[in-house]
C-alpha cells in the first residue's frame, strides 16, 4: 500500500471511529447523520448529500440531515408524501429500490420539485433506500 493510500485508509477509520463514538456515546440522531454526511462528503469533493426519513405514517419524508444543501430546499421537501414520481429520495422509497436521475431538468420523477432544484443549482440526483425489517 502507498503512502497516500495509506494516509487515507488512516483517515477513514478515524472518520469511521468518531461515528461510532456518536453512537455509542448516544449523540442525538440529527448530529450523528450530520457528521457522516460531512465525513462522507470530505471523502467525495463536490457531492453534496442528504438522508430523508421515512415518518412513522408511511407516508410523508422527513429532514434528517444535509449540511451543504440550501435549508430552502430541505425546508420545502420536510413532510412531502413519498409516491412513484415525487423526486428521487421519495421515489426510491417507494419503490423500495435506488434511483438516479442524470438530469433533474428534464427527467419526469422531478416535474413536482424541478424549479427548486435548479433555482438551487442543482442538476443530478441518485437515491438508495435503506430499508429495515418492517419495510
Amino acid at each position: 500500500m502507498g503512502a497516500r493510500a495509506a494516509r487515507e485508509s488512516a483517515e477513514l477509520l478515524e472518520d469511521q471511529n468518531r461515528i461510532l463514538e456518536l453512537i455509542a456515546g448516544g449523540a442525538p440522531l440529527r448530529e450523528i447523520l450530520d457528521t457522516l454526511l460531512r465525513t462522507i462528503q470530505a471523502h467525495c469533493p463536490g457531492m453534496l448529500s442528504s438522508i430523508v426519513l421515512l415518518d412513522a405514517d408511511g407516508i410523508h419524508v422527513r429532514h434528517g440531515a444535509a449540511p451543504d444543501l440550501p435549508e430552502t430546499f430541505t425546508r420545502q421537501l420536510d413532510g412531502d408524501s413519498i409516491g412513484p414520481q415525487a423526486g428521487s429520495c421519495g421515489t426510491a422509497i417507494f419503490r423500495r429500490e435506488p434511483v438516479l436521475v442524470e438530469d433533474l431538468a428534464t427527467d419526469p420523477l422531478w416535474d413536482k420539485y424541478r424549479d427548486l432544484a435548479l433555482m438551487h443549482n442543482l442538476r443530478a440526483c441518485w437515491s438508495a433506500p435503506i430499508l429495515d425489517a418492517r419495510r
